[in-house]
């Protein structure tokens, strides 16, 4: 995995391509929380773009709103270093504009107003924001953020001579020009673990995805997840061709220092981070020019995929057991022994061969070897199980710290400061354990934050992240969480009697569903299509469309998964 030092020269080259491609503004004012981005690869013009925009200059007697409207239409071509939204500044500005900053994405509605008379703002209701690692992040929901224009006369027509940095774009034209993909990495327990990241749709994007992949993995989650890449490897050449199907990915001789274990990683990192990628069905690695073969030691130590979807799990009655096409199906073994135990929840491991149920004395493993008491502390949250046995525990009163328990009962404490003096509605793992969740309450709204787990070689849970993101907002008051997959995550929040469920994610866009009534409890089940939402009065809730259907009724628990 490259260090920061050596990562930061050619990351600062992928994204000024990725910006090159299409958009961006800049100026006096930064778009918060932004950072800029150092030059590089401007010789990538837009026609290695898929989508393209050719928009108009300044027209003759352009007032100073049309003249700002133009303006960010404009800032959506880059042909010849953005030549046509450079038409709108004055001569001075235009050689001090950067575009290459970043993104903001809008709902689209931008009123205007004219704030004297060689000034104006324009008001944004701003949904996200894309960093320079294209990573994107909501925006919390308020008032618009505004933006100030100043204007001179040039030769009797209005110029821009000041304006904000980072392009603006409404979310349809964002979605239309960028697309989402997964850069994979290797997390505990030799799972392969996914990041976000946004990139032009454009004919380099393996290129930036395989360039992206040999920097290593993001800023939060550098001490989470691991590269089989060793330190300094890079491209033998500008670019990665796809030939018949086949990505020929030429790396530096650098990467002969890796050993049969980091090779496996390298090759299921590409196999991984290409599969969304269109036209591409397979790679080809090779070194200055030659080809490297595969091994079966590198087979055999190649990082696994986290196993998602399965069944609904519900307990009726005393039986518990899976919702299948509408037909209940009790378990034996395990499931037959849970209903003694009382449960107000229960976590299934990936496997189902573990349980960890929640009730009044607190939180039980169970298991073939019988049943441990791992917390008996007083206001619980459901527990989570991570891939590794670990079994995850937070007190609502007291979340400055999780508790994580072996299977052989050793209880680790894993400091949360960003948890610290919140009383978080429900903390869950993610199913392939390497971040951790939580739904807390910020006024009338909720939020998602999102925090990584370190842990030591053998996988013992060492701390979170010191600081956590917001990756969702939803209206109204916290009531449940559960992830939806490695990446995304439902949420489920109060609004009067009803359930609204929200569905977002680590870098993705958040989807509002139709309420469901009564909903008190959420269950991912590793996949939409297992997503259910349990009612107040027993009745258990799948997704129709963008709404809900009842499917069963007199449910007493609806498990989690992990």
């Amino acid at each position: 995995m490259t260090t920061p030092a050596q990562s930061r020269r050619p990351r600062a080259r992928a994204i000024a391509a990725l910006l090159a491609g299409g958009m961006l503004l800049a100026g006096c004012t930064a778009i918060p929380n932004s950072g800029p981005v150092q030059g590089g690869l401007k010789d990538l013009q837009q026609v290695d773009q898929v989508y393209q925009y050719k928009p108009s200059g300044p027209i003759t007697g352009a007032s100073q709103e049309d003249l700002v409207r133009g303006f960010v239409l404009a800032a959506t071509s880059s042909v010849d270093d953005y030549a046509t939204a450079r038409e709108f500044l004055t001569a001075e500005y235009s050689s001090q504009w950067d575009p290459y900053y970043g993104v903001l994405i809008d709902e689209g509605t931008r009123p205007y107003r004219q704030d004297g008379n060689t000034a104006g703002v324009l008001s944004l209701s701003t949904t996200a924001k894309l960093d320079s690692a294209g990573d994107m992040l909501p925006v919390a929901p308020g008032p618009s953020m505004e933006m100030r224009f100043e204007f001179e006369r040039v030769a009797g027509e209005w110029r821009i001579s000041s304006a904000p940095s980072g392009i603006i774009l409404d979310a349809n034209t964002f979605s239309t020009i960028w697309s989402s993909h997964q850069l994979y990495f290797v997390g505990a327990g030799n799972l392969l673990v996914p990041e976000t990241r946004w990139f032009l749709t454009r004919t380099a994007l393996v290129t930036e995805i395989v360039g992206a992949l040999l920097e290593g993995p993001g800023e939060r989650m550098r001490e989470v997840v691991r590269s089989g890449f060793p330190a300094g490897t890079s491209l033998a050449s500008n670019s990665v061709p796809v030939v018949d199907g086949k990505a020929r990915i030429d790396l530096t001789n650098t990467v002969l220092e890796a050993g049969p274990e980091a090779m496996g990683q390298i090759r299921q990192q590409l196999k991984t981070s290409l599969q969304t990628v269109p036209g591409v069905t397979g790679f080809e690695l090779l070194v200055e020019g030659t080809p490297l073969r595969p091994t079966p030691e590198e087979d055999a130590t190649a990082p696994r995929p986290v196993t998602l979807t399965q069944a609904p799990a519900v307990m009726i009655g005393d039986e518990f057991g899976t919702v299948v096409s509408g037909e209940f199906s009790a378990w034996q073994g395990l499931g037959a022994s849970l209903h003694d135990f009382d449960p107000q929840s229960i976590t299934l491991s990936a496997d189902e061969q573990t349980a960890a149920v929640l009730n009044e004395s607190g939180v039980t493993r169970v298991d073939a070897n019988g049943a441990i008491l791992v917390d008996g502390r007083e206001d619980l949250l459901d527990p989570s199980l991570d891939p590794l046995g670990y079994v995850w525990t937070v007190s609502r009163s007291d979340s400055a710290a999780l508790l994580a328990t072996a299977p052989d009962g050793t209880a680790t404490e894993v400091p949360t400061p960003w948890l610290a003096g919140r009383s978080p509605a429900a903390v869950r793992l993610s199913p392939d354990g390497s971040r951790v969740a939580a739904l807390v309450a910020d006024g009338e709204e909720s939020h998602v934050l999102v925090s990584g787990v370190i842990r030591d070689e053998s996988g013992l849970p060492l701390r979170t992240v010191e600081g956590a993101d917001t990756k969702l907002w939803a209206a109204g008051t916290p009531r449940d969480l559960d992830w939806v997959g490695q990446l995304s995550f439902a949420a489920l929040t109060g609004v009067g009697s009803a359930g609204k469920v929200t569905v977002g994610g680590v870098g993705l866009f958040g989807i509002e569903r139709t309420s469901v009534p009564g909903g008190i409890h959420v269950s991912g089940g590793g996949g939409r299509s297992a997503l259910r939402v349990l009612g107040s009065d027993g009745d258990l809730f799948s997704p129709q469309g963008a709404g809900w259907q009842r499917s069963e009724d007199e449910i007493e628990v609806l498990a989690k998964r992990g």
